[in-house]
């Protein structure tokens, strides 16, 4: 990483491995907790329901996360109570024992606890690289290696012990978590000192004025569809692998697969961005996540079908992840960057994503698998049109975004 920060700013080492103990924490729950409930004895209806409490947790964790964040004078202490909270959350998850009520208030924590560490290391990434997109790849990527490599260990281990293990990985990959946020807030606090003694927040017209802007009103019309259509992925696809005769293990690495296509997106998305641009390859992501969702809903679980969908996981997280940061680093100010990161996973992960997850769970119930990644596939490709619209509109659509083509 050729990138460092300043001082008491953490380093780009440290922001990559504030990404991986996070999406390390990811790997080792995302795939794995509808068949953890499932075992438990939980109805579709209730593992839906479950599964939409993350997402409806992000109308309101971020925004509070993000708001701390653009004024709190050291972030890093914010990291560490996120982290302990999360911490807490995920050994009170164990001690629910599959009971309904309890799972729903502890994952509630749980993930009102996780959802500080996006806008905060996505905004500390952006700064860290100044929004250049080889720079920000290379941070980002240890992340996807972090999921990697816990997906890769949780499968085999919840096929050999019983998937109710599963508590056990979230505890200790919780705790690794900790850990790393305690050393970025030792960096972060010499800042902190600093902006104590004299420094401000700048005025600045308010993150959610800037909804009225059409094109921004489309971006993230399209953002909330796109989560709205990957909640699917994220709550099903692997009870869909399971029923088609995938092991635990086996599951692990279709997940592993899609996530490797990603890390190999990040190393060279450089000469995506520098050549396209961020708005046409976020309208790409669109068109490619419609037709995987499809031929998810079509297909029989032939193992060259899961492969093929599964590379296309670098277009559909990858290039749409990374083409909407550029974005957002590039609509806001620097001052404004952890509210806009909050404001993006409101409307994407949290709206979006909820209604996605609730909307699975009843097509799943009612029509099948087939029509519930169809659905996914109509969502995305709405969003496609949604940011065609967007990318009418913004006339600076071949400016440079700080180093990566926008």
């Amino acid at each position: 990483m050729t990138v460092e920060a300043a001082s008491g700013t953490p380093s780009a080492r440290q922001v990559a491995a504030l990404f991986f103990s996070v999406f390390a924490l990811v790997g080792s729950m995302s795939p794995y907790m509808p068949l953890y409930l499932e075992a438990w004895g939980l109805s579709i209806a209730q593992i839906s329901l479950l599964l939409a409490v993350p997402q409806l947790v992000r109308l309101v964790a971020p925004s509070f996360w993000g708001w701390c964040a653009d004024r709190a004078p050291d972030r890093g202490r914010l990291l560490v109570l996120a982290s302990a909270g999360t911490l807490g959350a995920s050994l009170l998850v164990a001690l629910a024992q599959g009971s309904a009520g309890w799972l729903m208030l502890w994952l509630a924590i749980f993930h009102f606890c996780t959802a500080a560490h996006s806008p905060i290391g996505e905004a500390m990434a952006l700064r860290v690289t100044a929004g250049e997109a080889g720079a920000y790849g290379r941070v980002r990527q240890w992340g996807s290696i972090g999921f990697i490599l816990a997906v890769a260990g949780v499968g085999p281990m919840l096929d050999a012990s019983g998937v109710r293990w599963l508590t056990l990985p979230m505890a200790l990959l919780s705790l690794l978590l900790l850990a790393t946020a305690w050393r970025i807030a030792g960096v972060t606090a010499q800042a902190g000192r600093r902006a104590d003694s004299g420094a401000s927040v700048l005025p600045m017209p308010g993150v959610l004025a800037r909804l009225r802007e059409p094109r921004l009103a489309l971006f993230f019309a399209s953002c909330a569809l796109m989560m709205f259509a990957h909640a699917a992925l994220y709550g099903f696809y692997s009870l869909l692998l399971d029923r088609q005769g995938y092991s635990k293990a086996g599951i692990g690495l279709v997940w592993t697969l899609g996530v490797l296509a990603e890390i190999v997106l990040f190393r060279l998305q450089h000469r995506l961005f520098g050549r396209y641009g961020a708005l046409p390859l976020l309208a790409f992501s669109m068109a490619v996540a419609a037709a995987r969702f499809a031929l998810i809903g079509l297909g029989d679980g032939h193992w060259l079908l899961v492969v093929l969908v599964q590379l296309m996981h670098a277009i559909t997280f990858g290039v749409h992840h990374s083409a909407s940061m550029a974005l957002l680093h590039r609509w806001f100010e620097p001052a404004a960057q952890g509210r806009a990161q909050a404001l993006y996973a409101t409307l994407g992960y949290g709206l979006g994503g909820a209604a996605g997850s609730v909307a699975a769970g009843a097509i799943w119930t009612a029509a099948g698998p087939g029509w519930t990644f169809a659905v996914a596939g109509l969502a995305a490709a709405l969003g496609g049109f949604a940011v065609l619209a967007c990318q009418r509109l913004d006339r600076r659509t071949t400016w440079p975004v700080q180093g990566a083509g926008a």
